[in-house]
């Protein structure tokens, strides 16, 4: 019973925190739009380029972390490199679904002549 009255406000708060990075997290309202567009190779550059800028991002703060500076920029780390294996799977997906909707969009269907 002690269990199940520690469980549900922890459950309650892990919820409302999801929903509301869900909501307004500003990858996460960049993954939603991305995902709504029209799948391009273009697209998927462009998400290339910004996991690799995260990326990027995570090796100069570990190298400044490494030289001395503050220790909570570790959270910093860790929210960027989340980031960029987001936007890295964003990007396998969208260029395999460009991928598949060129392949599937080339089809022309040819009228047979009697």
């Amino acid at each position: 019973m002690l269990l199940l009255l520690i469980a549900v406000p922890v459950i309650i708060v892990v919820t409302a925190s999801h929903g509301l990075l869900q909501a307004y997290a500003p990858s996460n309202l960049l993954i939603r739009r991305l995902r709504a567009s029209r799948r391009t190779f273009r697209t998927a550059i462009v998400t290339a380029a910004l996991a690799f800028a995260c990326a990027a991002g995570v090796h100069a703060i570990t190298r400044a972390i490494d030289a001395g500076a503050p220790g909570w920029l570790n959270l910093i780390v860790l929210v960027l490199a989340w980031d960029a294996i987001k936007l890295t799977a964003l990007m396998v997906m969208t260029a395999g679904r460009a991928a598949i909707s060129g392949v599937g969009g080339t089809r022309r269907v040819v009228p047979m002549s009697s």
